[in-house]
C-alpha cells in the first residue's frame, strides 16, 4: 500500500507496507525495524508482539523522542501493559496501532517536525 507525503526533504518517510514489509526512503526493509526521522535500525530483534520483552522497551526508551510509536503487525496486538514500563518512566508518549496506520502516523509525525520514532514489527 502506497503511502501519503513522501516529499520532505532529509527525513526518512515510509513510503509504502506491504505486510512484513517497509519501503523507507528507496530501501525496502523485510524485518522489524526502528524509524527515526534520520536513521534506520534494521537490528530490532523482535518479529512478533509475542516476542517482544522489557529490554526492547529499554531500547525504545533510550531514544530522545516526544512519542514512540508501535506497529504491531497486520493487526493491531496489545503488548503486555508490564513491558511499556521504560516508557512510562521515561515519561515517552507512546501509540499502538497496526503498523499501516503506525506508518502513516510515523510520516504525519515527521511532517510536523515532532520529535518521534516508529517501532514496527513485521509479523
Amino acid at each position: 500500500m502506497e503511502l501519503s507525503r513522501s516529499d520532505i526533504p532529509g527525513s526518512n518517510l515510509i513510503k509504502q507496507y506491504k505486510a512484513g514489509e517497509f519501503l523507507i526512503n528507496d530501501v525496502l526493509y523485510t524485518r522489524s525495524i526502528i524509524v527515526s526521522a534520520d536513521n534506520v535500525f534494521s537490528d530490532w530483534r523482535p518479529q512478533t508482539v509475542s516476542e517482544l520483552d522489557i529490554s526492547d522497551f529499554e531500547r525504545l526508551a533510550e531514544f530522545d523522542v516526544e512519542i514512540v510509536i508501535l506497529g504491531t503487525g497486520k493487526e493491531l496486538v496489545f503488548p503486555d501493559f508490564k513491558l511499556l514500563s521504560p516508557l512510562i518512566d521515561q515519561r515517552c508518549g507512546y501509540e499502538i496501532m497496526n503498523s499501516r496506520a503506525a506508518c502513516n502516523t510515523f510520516n504525519i509525525l515527521i511532517a510536523d517536525d515532532r520529535k518521534v520514532i516508529a517501532a514496527l514489527l513485521s509479523g
